[in-house]
């Protein structure tokens, strides 16, 4: 009980001053303390609070952040955040892996942490050589997406990898969309939706001079394909804009106005 108690009263006193993402060159990096993860029923959430050389991973009732549970990691590891809106990963669909991960640092290893959701116990620690950021998880956890940045971190250049979570290791290769090989993906990350399922990811990438586009990521089955959006250059309001899967289609909305739709069988595109 005193532990719970003296739980709740730290988050309480740090949930507004670590609610910013910790960002790591181009990529979004990790987030501490609300509004953390939570999982796909809306009834848990999660979060990841520094504490001394360690972290502090919470389970809360996702209505009423009540504690259902706490664990303590070694080492400073955040949820992952996957997109500039705050969208964030690491929760396996099925419940049984939560992934944490260390800011996109160049020159040093990128960390990772993965924990049973239930007891928020540590299950399996593993480092990867290079600049490396989470992307999403198949539903069953056992493959993990990343992106690789290549080269000078102000290139914007990048790579999605999968990696095998039961073996953490590297499947060899790029994960590309096979109709464009040589594409090279830059671009930053502005929104994120998932099927109902969670065997696809979907992000809205907005580049400099270029128009925007979705990757569409098969968690499942390793591939991936680039769906070019309707605009010659990235609007302004790009940012403001949303993604939600409804039926077949992945519809790009402003507030409440529908300003492209991505059929997910075909990819074709209509305004």
């Amino acid at each position: 009980m005193r532990r719970t108690l003296a739980l709740a009263t730290i988050l309480g006193a740090t949930w507004a001053a670590m609610a910013a993402a910790d960002g790591g060159g181009p990529s979004p990096g990790v987030s501490f303390g609300s509004p953390g993860l939570v999982d796909a029923k809306g009834k848990v959430r999660y979060v990841a609070l520094p504490a001394g050389d360690g972290t502090t991973v919470a389970a809360l009732r996702a209505r009423s952040g009540r504690v259902l549970g706490w664990g303590y990691v070694h080492g400073i590891f955040g949820i992952p955040t996957v997109a500039w809106d705050g969208s964030s990963g690491g929760l396996a669909r099925n419940g049984r892996r939560l992934v944490l991960t260390t800011s996109v640092s160049y020159g040093t290893p990128t960390r990772f942490v993965v924990l049973n959701p239930r007891t928020l116990r540590v299950r399996a620690r593993f480092s990867l050589r290079g600049a490396f950021a989470f992307d999403a998880l198949s539903p069953g956890g056992s493959l993990m997406y990343l992106i690789q940045f290549l080269g000078d971190p102000n290139s914007g250049r990048y790579a999605v990898r999968a990696l095998n979570l039961n073996t953490r290791k590297l499947y060899p290769g790029a994960i590309v969309d096979r109709r464009e090989p040589d594409e090279k993906m830059t671009g930053q990350p502005v929104t994120r939706a998932e099927s109902r399922d969670g065997a696809w990811a979907y992000t809205l990438y907005g580049r400099a001079n270029k128009g925007p586009f979705v990757h569409a990521l098969d968690t499942v089955h390793r591939r991936a394909f680039c769906v070019d959006m309707p605009w010659r250059s990235t609007p302004r309001w790009l940012g403001q804009a949303r993604m939600h899967v409804l039926g077949g289609k992945l519809l790009l909305r402003v507030g409440h106005r529908t300003l492209a739709a991505v059929d997910t069988r075909t990819f074709e595109v209509s305004r």
